[in-house]
């Protein structure tokens, strides 16, 4: 039987990125406050969302979100975690989750991620 973290229990012990790397970040006028106390400038770190007006997004590379950290040993970390937005601190429960089996974006939003190699492409 698969274990199952609660809000509670869970702590990312991982270190994979896999949440950075795959989703998106919208961020809230007070996150954008935390992050340039800082010192990064609104540019440097935001991208306006293209479907709502006066809403915006962090910044991603070819990587993920410019704020994760690749180390030596191959593990990931945020550059901000202290004053990382509420969407990453409420990962992987900001719904009404109870309990999940995992925290991997893919197993999270099945219907988000799907395998290339499992689809026809079009011709």
């Amino acid at each position: 039987m698969q274990d199952m973290f609660t809000k509670e229990s869970f702590q990312c012990n991982r270190y994979c990125g896999e949440c950075c790397k795959k989703l998106s970040v919208m961020v809230s006028r007070e996150d954008i406050r935390n992050i340039t106390k800082l010192g990064h400038k609104k540019e440097d770190f935001l991208d306006e969302d293209l479907l709502s007006i006066n809403k915006f997004m962090l910044k991603r590379d070819k990587n993920g979100c410019i704020f994760l950290k690749q180390h030596k040993d191959g593990k990931y970390s945020c550059g901000i975690h202290k004053n990382r937005p509420k969407t990453c601190r409420q990962y992987p429960f900001f719904g009404k989750e109870k309990a999940i089996g995992s925290c991997l974006p893919q197993d999270m939003f099945p219907n988000v991620f799907f395998k290339f190699e499992n689809s026809k492409a079009i011709k």
